[in-house]
């Protein structure tokens, strides 16, 4: 039996284990650190304040100024509450409501795109820190004319609509860069090679919990502390009821402000990320076409990767779907402007679940016995709930289905915690699914498969809210979007998928571990775990 020297070392409150002919962790790898962790998390940090404007305070403004602008069918002024209003768009006219939906699926459109080019070839550039920064200077630079945007006429309505349909686009493009860090803290401090493959998933699937949600963690402060100045604004600043709407507009300025700022700050703490080398006389353009094909070759080689992506994105879907349509009719059930005030209450609240729920199961996971699929059973299931709850409201003949003030509430906690928790176990368990060296491209993938299927989400939506002149018709596709997405999840196998994961590593080790170094390295690994 060879002898194998090891030691343990603590390094920045992150275990390092060294060893002779078996490498558990390097010492020199920059992403076992914790001052590099902070670092990711500050830039998490820093797109909160506008991505939650962009979910919450842009759609409403919108809102409101396509009510003011808009008519009735009788061509009369339409009044602060109710559902006949209509705007127009292109050569005829839409409902108010279904006027933010349909620039939603335009946008959501050149989204796929864009995320179709970055997907390609941010693998292979050593700019990945410099894009990641870019395109959160430039998220938080598209919120700052928002408050010089007071009109009440077309023109504003374009102006809010452009800019809306911008931080729609670059809100993909730093995901894909963002969520590609996820694997590289994941695997940093995981066992390297064939031994420990039970041990080994299971340090991994806990350390990108925690990676996971503490980045959405982080990120939902972020957009806390722009609700909250919402909230002082809207509640100091006042305001009539026609134009209370104003008070968001300045939320988003004061938003994007501090997204610049905080994303410079970022810059100098942001560690390098080199790329993976970039075959010879090869356009990046043309790379990124022949990626996509290889991708779908890739299918038989990690077919659980794809399985759980294809799931995530439809659920996704939904999800998005579900608060662009759940925000509006919030406001239009309970009238616009008279319920202002409430309503940035109402959003910062859906933060405070949002965060919450992501920690307490990052808190509960490793502490009960339940394992990660059964946890992501019931985040699904919840997310059945909501819009089956939804559906309800669509016949007149029922008191209930979000026609109360009380509904929105109740699930906003429940609908909030339990996304968000859901969305920190997908990633968590996407990136223990994703072969090494690819994880801008498998995150890419999973963005631009939810933006390609997203916008006809979007269109359908809004095609049968303004068909239909019921804010509620809207739940029934999506109610059938997470029942897919359920069946999809049930088939995913994720040991396998893991395993499958591992084997390029592996293939590509000239070393294998004897069965009494992988004995060795499991007693090391039990013992950090006990610990």
């Amino acid at each position: 039996m060879r002898n194998i020297n090891k030691s343990i070392s603590k390094q920045d409150d992150t275990l390092v284990v060294s060893e002779t002919n078996c490498e558990i962790s390097t010492d020199e790898s920059i992403w076992t650190k914790q001052t590099t962790f902070r670092a990711w998390l500050l830039l998490c940090y820093t797109t909160g304040p506008v991505a939650s404007m962009s979910r919450t305070y842009v759609p409403a403004a919108m809102q409101s100024v396509a009510r003011a602008v808009g008519h009735t069918k009788l061509g009369e002024k339409c009044s602060f509450k109710g559902n006949d209003c209509y705007v127009k768009f292109g050569v005829g006219t839409v409902h108010s409501t279904s006027y933010v939906l349909y620039i939603r699926a335009i946008a959501t459109a050149i989204e796929g795109i864009v995320s179709l080019l970055l997907m390609g070839i941010a693998d292979y550039s050593n700019y990945r820190k410099i894009l990641l920064i870019g395109s959160i200077l430039f998220y938080g630079s598209i919120a700052l004319p928002f408050a010089g945007l007071t009109g009440q006429n077309y023109p504003t309505l374009i102006a809010l609509s452009v800019l809306y349909a911008l931080l729609t686009v670059t809100n993909s493009i730093y995901q894909i860069l963002e969520g590609s860090y996820i694997p590289l803290f994941s695997r940093a401090a995981s066992p390297k090679g064939t031994a420990a493959e039970d041990v080994r998933r299971d340090i991994i699937l806990k350390r990108g919990s925690v990676v996971s949600v503490m980045g959405l963690f982080i990120s939902n402060c972020g957009g806390l502390t722009a609700l909250l100045i919402g909230i002082i604004i809207s509640y100091g600043k006042g305001g009539p009821m026609k134009d209370g709407y104003h008070n968001f507009l300045l939320a988003i300025t004061i938003a994007g402000c501090v997204t610049v700022a905080f994303s410079i700050l970022s810059s100098f703490y942001i560690p390098k990320v080199k790329g993976t080398e970039r075959p010879k006389d090869e356009v990046l353009l043309f790379l990124t076409i022949k990626r996509m094909f290889s991708l779908v070759k890739e299918i038989q080689k990690y077919p659980n990767a794809f399985l759980y992506c294809i799931s995530w994105v439809i659920w996704n879907v939904s999800f998005g779907n579900f608060m662009s349509v759940y925000v509006l009719l919030f406001r239009s059930t309970l009238g616009l402007g008279s319920s202002d005030s409430e309503y940035t209450v109402y959003t910062f609240m859906s933060y405070v679940t949002a965060c919450i729920g992501a920690i307490a199961w990052m808190l509960c996971y490793p502490r009960l016995s339940l394992n990660i699929k059964t946890w992501g059973y019931g985040f699904l299931f919840l997310s059945l709930f909501s819009n089956f709850w939804g559906c309800l409201g669509i016949s007149n003949r029922t008191s209930i289905g979000f026609k109360h003030r009380w509904e929105f509430w109740v699930f906003e906690i429940f609908y909030s915690a339990s996304s968000s928790s859901m969305r920190s176990l997908n990633r968590c368990v996407y990136s223990t699914l994703l072969p090494e060296g690819q994880e801008a491209q498998y995150f890419g993938l999973e963005v631009m498969l939810g933006v390609a299927t997203g916008w006809i989400g979007s269109l359908v939506n809004a095609s049968i809210q303004d068909r239909t002149n019921n804010d509620r018709f809207p739940f029934v596709p999506n109610l059938v979007l997470v029942l897919v997405s359920i069946v999809l999840y049930y088939c995913v196998d994720f040991e396998k998928g893991m395993r499958d994961a591992e084997k390029l590593v592996q293939d590509d080790d000239p070393t294998k571990d004897d069965d009494s170094t992988n004995g060795d390295v499991e007693q090391v690994v039990e013992h950090h775990i006990s610990k």
